[in-house]
């Protein structure tokens, strides 16, 4: 569940320990992170870990050397506080809304057809029909006019027609069910459509088949002149979910011996609902490690102001502990001057050098007394 906390405190002594009796890799898996941030915390806090090949000599019955834990009396480095992650739920676990929306494309009740035909293209394509009549190609022999690739789309002008079609079908079936096609803003446009707030990537691309180029021995041509590798477009066509949310979940559908990616749209749409639902369930995980750590820094940085402000009144006290006792020292040596003074020379007259120093004496303790400055 989000609202469970998802973080742990462990004391330095025991992480040691704990480091010690296992590979760091299994350690690790059961705190739910890696074992290169397991890593990371130990060198943090000073806790020595085994070096690489450790286990592998214990098991073999070699020596190994443990080291030795050195104390650290760093307020910060006493114990290690460690973040869970959760991982995206596997592609069975959808919720009932996502359930709901997911049946009508299992059953059949909306099948979606590919018409063989573009008749009334989608917007996002019209505009781009004109300069798709005569195709432009790259180096590797697909389509780059017409802003296809703000599409997601990168096919050979061979297939071209085709994947307009299944593509203009795929975007009038999501935004009959509600969803919003949005073409991203940033350094490079790219498709998305938006599902339950998520902007889930998608696109259709074509596979090429790398060939060797024959003209690689040709001495008459310079090294930088020379093509190794020429692109044949197969005509395969896939349709795939480019997110990096929703691992486990199917993202690609492919041609192919008997079945086309136009037969699949509705699963295509079941999975974009699938990875939809496995995205917005990361980022509200992510969301809430967030929170915890902020709410977890807050706590540390009001501890330590309130160390801060212990140790500063701790300070203050040790000095008028100090200026107190010199005062009291100040004291007792005077009386005792005046005692010894009078001893040997008898009364000390008033006004005297002797009388003076003595009361300026007294005003020094008393200004250094603490005590004084109370009752002032």
């Amino acid at each position: 569940m989000l609202n469970e906390p998802r973080s742990i405190s462990i004391p330095r002594h025991e992480l040691y320990e704990q480091v010690w009796s296992q590979p760091m890799t299994l350690l690790a898996r059961q705190y739910g992170i890696s074992d290169v941030t397991l890593a990371k915390i130990c060198r943090k806090l000073g806790i020595p870990y085994p070096g690489r090949g450790y286990w592998r000599k214990k098991q073999t019955g070699k020596v190994v050397t443990q080291l030795p834990l050195l104390p650290s009396a760093d307020p910060a480095k006493q114990a290690a506080t460690i973040f869970k992650r959760s991982l995206a739920q596997p592609s069975e676990h959808v919720s009932m809304q996502t359930k709901e929306k997911i049946q009508p494309e299992l059953t059949g009740e909306q099948k979606i057809e590919v018409p063989d035909r573009l008749v009334s293209p989608h917007k996002l394509l019209s505009g781009r029909l004109t300069q798709l009549r005569s195709p432009k190609v790259d180096k590797y022999g697909a389509v780059w006019s017409g802003g296809l690739r703000d599409l997601n789309l990168r096919v050979s002008p061979m297939s071209l027609q085709r994947a307009l079609r299944i593509i203009d079908t795929l975007f009038h079936a999501l935004e009959s069910l509600g969803y919003q096609l949005v073409l991203e803003a940033g350094t490079k446009s790219s498709l998305c459509v938006r599902i339950d707030g998520e902007p889930i990537h998608f696109g259709l691309e074509e596979r090429f088949r790398r060939v060797e180029q024959p003209d690689q021995q040709n001495d008459r041509q310079s090294a930088w002149q020379r093509q190794r590798y020429a692109y044949v477009p197969t005509g395969r066509l896939l349709l795939k979910i480019i997110e990096w949310g929703g691992q486990g979940l199917q993202k690609v559908w492919a041609d192919g011996k008997t079945v086309k990616v136009e037969a699949c749209l509705n699963e295509f749409i079941v999975g974009l609902l699938k990875v939809a639902q496995a995205v917005r369930a990361d980022r509200l995980r992510r969301e809430e490690e967030h929170r915890a750590r902020v709410e977890a820094q807050r706590r540390e940085w009001a501890e330590e102001e309130r160390r801060k402000r212990e140790e500063t009144r701790r300070n203050y006290l040790v000095k008028d502990v100090e200026r107190w006792a010199q005062a009291r020292n100040i004291r007792t040596y005077v009386t005792a001057f005046k005692e010894k003074f009078i001893a040997r020379y008898g009364d000390i007259q008033a006004g005297s050098q002797v009388d003076q120093w003595i009361i300026w004496a007294r005003r020094q303790a008393d200004c250094l007394d603490p005590l004084e400055q109370i009752e002032s």
